[in-house]
């Protein structure tokens, strides 16, 4: 099982982590879940039969915000930068 798969919301297109699993008995057997995280802060405890274990896309999210990258200083005629 991958360790990064899509998000279990379906509405919710980012990569989520896997970060805790366990199994729990039930009258039909023991029933494998796990914990995930996903970019948006959406955390589900979906059982593994539920999930679509395809490895997440690995574009960037929409909701992520470019960053800046800081400008170089020019040096001046008088020598001081700005």
């Amino acid at each position: 099982m991958p360790d990064v798969i899509a998000c279990p919301d379906p509405t919710c297109r980012s990569s989520a982590r896997i970060v805790d699993r366990w199994t729990w008995g039930s009258t039909g057997g023991p029933v494998e879940h796990v914990k995930t995280g996903c970019e948006r802060g959406h955390w589900f405890t979906p059982t593994v039969e539920s999930l679509d274990l395809h490895p997440a896309r690995t574009t960037a999210s929409p909701s992520l915000m470019p960053v800046a990258r800081p400008q170089p200083a020019h040096a001046t005629a008088e020598g001081v930068s700005t």
